[in-house]
């Protein structure tokens, strides 16, 4: 019986290729560039990653991607109390017709705001060009949004290259990604250690300067296999969430995301954490992050937890790519 019904295999293998794909950029002319002191990427579910990136471009100090300007994500209706005209304002939603973000896009109208978005098309989409709204559309629509990071990562570059809140040398800086991380070389180290997951929940913990990896991991083995996940960030969890383990009330799995440029002090602490858990019989594993600077370590992370997530799907007898209870949520919210 075939569970990988949408083909999600062949979406993995060739997700970092994404990145040099060719953008159609709408009504480009037509961005207003003024002195703006943030942006604000309006975004649900895996529409709303790009910020996670771009603050851990910024943290990780990654100059040819961290834009001058404070970068925030609103995950909700409406906007924000603090938007105002001085707030770049990205609406992003994959398929067109995330009520969230169109609620945002409304509002931003209203108020006259800065607006520009990235989409497939959809009723943003009709919106957008209705408005003449500047936009890059992602060129398929026919894959999961948690499965499009390379063509959003490539989307935001080129919007904020156009504003001037990037430098021209920003696509240079993602354009050998392709080169550098191959999906296809980390199914089998995937595939081993969800072997180890069989009928565990995975809790992941990474660095706090890695917290967006770990959250990566999280979202792509919920969406993909359908099962919980957890994840925190050391040194935060050593200082309330690790007592939590002394008393283990179910079965999980720990999973440590390594870094070879963690500070001493975090690896260190990653270490006697892991002693600590595995003296309370908590079953272990160790990854290493692979990758010379951030975009490689996260799309390292993406593709290593597509396979991860893809496998224990297929394990447990489930179709990857549909997210049906997402689905219904939304479709009751209409009712």
């Amino acid at each position: 019986m075939e569970v990988d019904k949408s083909n999600l295999r062949e979406v993995i293998i060739n997700s970092v290729r994404q990145i040099n794909a060719p953008l159609i950029f709408f009504n480009e002319l037509r961005l207003i560039r003024r002195p703006f002191d943030k942006i604000l990427i309006c975004g649900m579910g895996g529409s709303a990653l790009m910020d996670d990136f771009f603050s851990y471009f910024l943290s990780s100090g990654f100059k040819p991607l961290s834009p001058k300007i404070p970068i925030l994500t609103h995950r909700s209706y409406g906007l924000p109390a603090d938007t105002d005209e001085k707030t770049l304002v990205l609406c992003v939603s994959y398929s067109g017709q995330t009520e969230e973000v169109l609620s945002a896009f409304d509002k931003a109208r209203e108020m006259n705001f800065e607006v520009a978005g990235i989409t497939c098309g959809g009723e943003l989409g009709e919106l957008f060009q209705k408005f003449k709204t500047p936009w890059v559309k992602i060129p398929q629509d026919d894959i999961p949004p948690r499965t499009s990071l390379g063509y959003q990562l490539a989307a935001m570059v080129k919007i904020l290259m156009a504003y001037g809140l990037l430098t021209s040398d920003a696509h240079h800086a993602i354009a050998s990604l392709p080169e550098k991380v191959i999906p296809a070389n980390l199914e089998n180290q995937a595939k081993m250690l969800s072997a180890k997951l069989d009928h565990k929940i995975p809790v992941i913990y990474a660095s706090q300067n890695n917290r967006v990896l770990a959250r990566l991991w999280k979202i792509k083995l919920n969406e993909n296999a359908k099962i919980p996940a957890f994840y925190n960030s050391l040194p935060e969890m050593n200082h309330n969430e690790m007592a939590g383990w002394t008393k283990n009330l179910g079965s999980f799995s720990i999973i440590f995301l390594r870094d070879k440029d963690d500070l001493p002090r975090i690896k260190k602490r990653i270490e006697v954490t892991a002693d600590l858990l595995r003296s309370l019989n908590m079953p272990v594993e160790f990854i290493d992050i692979i990758g010379d600077n951030p975009p490689e370590k996260i799309f390292w992370a993406s593709s290593f937890s597509d396979w991860l997530s893809y496998h224990l799907a297929l394990f447990y007898g489930t179709d990857p790519t549909p997210v049906t209870m997402v689905e219904e949520m939304k479709k009751r919210l209409k009712e």
